[in-house]
């Protein structure tokens, strides 16, 4: 049993990707990105009436603030800018959700930040202690399993993600040497291909990686 996830509201201004909401069609959850390496609110709303129409799992999709370079760009921040960067995003994504009477489930980090908080255990405690600011019941998605590991010994809920390509399998993924919680989605084709296989786990990501 797998959740499926993708990101959602990669929009800007005039720079669309509307491609997002066909892939969303088919995952479990969604990362609604916060503003900072896209998203604009018009693009964070159309997600969230999506989210409540098709009842799917919110997440905050947190990156550095980058919108020039897509959140891919390394970036040197302080402990109390980086923990200002994260509580502000979530806390956006929490406060919108809340007009439509919706709660969000997980934080998914992006790009840059994502690959540092998945190779650096400084920045893994510093993102993890940040999240917990907001709130302690959010899983924050990561893609490292000593990350996991850190992050729920510091007393955090945590879900483990592996992304699919054209060249995976959910065979391969079962037969991994450890458990994912969820699965990350780029495109239609193979999201599509995968819910052909099996149907998405439960929503809640609290209960979720408590059942897998």
């Amino acid at each position: 049993m797998y959740d499926f996830n993708c990101d959602l509201a990669q929009s800007f201004g005039i720079y669309k990707n509307d491609n997002e909401f066909e892939i969303a069609k088919y995952a479990s959850s969604i990362n609604v990105s916060a503003g900072f390496h896209a998203g604009d609110p018009k693009v964070i709303h159309n997600a969230l009436i999506f989210a409540a129409k098709n009842d799917v799992s919110i997440g905050a999709h947190v990156g550095y603030p980058d919108i020039q370079g897509f959140g891919k760009r390394p970036m040197d921040l302080t402990e109390e800018e980086l923990e200002a960067v994260i509580v502000y995003q979530i806390g956006a994504i929490c406060a919108y959700a809340k007009t439509f009477d919706l709660e969000i489930e997980q934080v998914r980090f992006h790009g840059a930040l994502k690959d540092k908080i998945n190779n650096d255990e400084q920045t893994a405690q510093i993102a993890t202690d940040a999240v917990k600011k907001v709130s302690p019941w959010l899983n924050i998605i990561v893609q490292n399993p000593q990350t996991k590991e850190l992050i729920e010994s510091a007393g955090a809920k945590s879900a483990l993600e592996v992304s699919f390509t054209s060249s995976s399998s959910i065979r391969e993924i079962r037969e991994l040497g450890y458990k994912v919680d969820t699965i990350h989605f780029n495109t239609l084709e193979d999201i599509k291909r995968a819910r052909d296989i099996i149907k998405p786990t439960p929503i809640n990501y609290n209960r979720v990686c408590n059942q897998i």
